[in-house]
């Protein structure tokens, strides 16, 4: 019963407000290594000189580095400041970047301990990221399928995963949307009272052949057509937007339309590809020398190919605010 409070109250800090006072973008990812803070930075950078007022958030608890690619110092102030002071805003620990509209708030710190990140601190942050005042809100998050990591990604109003063409990647990806699926679930089934039903369904699922998280839905429909359709609408709202990075071939690309079938067959949802980032061995040179590739090598492909994935962003039907 204690847990089903924690639960119950895990949302309550965007119920009474409808939407976002910015539009949040969160960046997630099954591994790491597949370059989330490479390309959350990218598309900070961009949307910030088409003049729109950015804050980019590293979410990476205790590996945080984006202030490395944006060729900035450990901040003083970040994240484990404000978990730790009960009474410190968020704003405060914001810091400037030297990129216009674009602010930072970070994990990092030269802490010898990570502060853990508590429900109540996980609620408070969230709350906290969900009110600031911004055009775009920028989300790196960890990699994995942590509870908290799965969180961040939901309270979003547009959620893109990041993976590479190697068969790990793609299979953390299908596990991590998979876990987003179920999360996104886990939000709803309070609200519709659908608790004790969707646990006794899993408990049973070979028995009542629920192999996919889209065979959960089409049983509930079928023995609970009301709340199941209920369920089945707030799931369909659902979207996730993919881009390939560090791509190399054609065949690479083709990895894409595969990942959206997936999503269609066995979840339910639209998946759509944003773009492809090419594989450049600059990016890792322009890391060493803390420049971000974008300011120390426009003339790149890769400068062309994150400005159309930055620009599709901006168009009316991806910034429609679901959460």
């Amino acid at each position: 019963m204690k847990q089903q409070k924690v639960e119950k109250s895990k949302y309550l800090h965007l119920r009474g407000q409808k939407k976002p006072k910015s539009h949040i973008i969160a960046v997630g990812g099954g591994k790491g290594g597949v370059g989330k803070s490479f390309v959350s930075s990218s598309l900070a950078l961009f949307l910030s000189q088409m003049g729109y007022k950015t804050i980019l958030i590293d979410l990476d608890i205790g590996a945080a580095n984006l202030h490395t690619y944006l060729g900035l110092n450990t901040p003083e102030n970040g994240i484990n400041q404000f978990l730790s002071t009960p009474h410190m805003k968020l704003m405060q620990s914001k810091m400037d970047t030297n990129f216009k509209n674009l602010e930072l708030i970070s994990c990092a710190s030269d802490a010898l301990e990570t502060p853990c990140l508590s429900e109540s601190g996980r609620s408070r942050l969230m709350s906290s990221i969900y009110n600031l005042e911004a055009d775009y809100v920028i989300l790196d998050l960890s990699a994995g399928t942590q509870t908290s990591t799965l969180d961040f990604f939901l309270m979003a109003t547009q959620h893109i995963v990041v993976f590479t063409p190697e068969p790990v990647s793609v299979e953390n990806t299908y596990r991590f949307i998979k876990s987003a699926f179920y999360r996104r679930i886990k939000r709803f089934e309070f609200q519709l009272n659908l608790e004790s039903e969707i646990s006794m369904i899993m408990g049973k699922k070979d028995e009542y052949g629920v192999r996919t998280p889209g065979d959960l839905i089409h049983y509930l429909c079928k023995h609970n057509p009301e709340k199941g359709s209920e369920l089945e609408k707030l799931m369909s709202q659902f979207k996730i937007n993919i881009i390939l990075n560090q791509g190399r071939s054609q065949k690479d690309l083709e990895l894409a339309p595969s990942l959206e079938s997936v999503c269609r067959k066995y979840f339910g949802i639209s998946c759509e590809l944003l773009g492809q980032v090419e594989y450049d061995n600059a990016v890792w040179q322009s890391l060493r020398r803390r420049k971000h590739l974008l300011v120390d090598c426009p003339t790149s492909r890769l400068y062309t190919q994150l400005m159309s994935i930055s620009r599709t962003l901006t168009k009316p039907h991806h910034r429609k605010a679901v959460v």
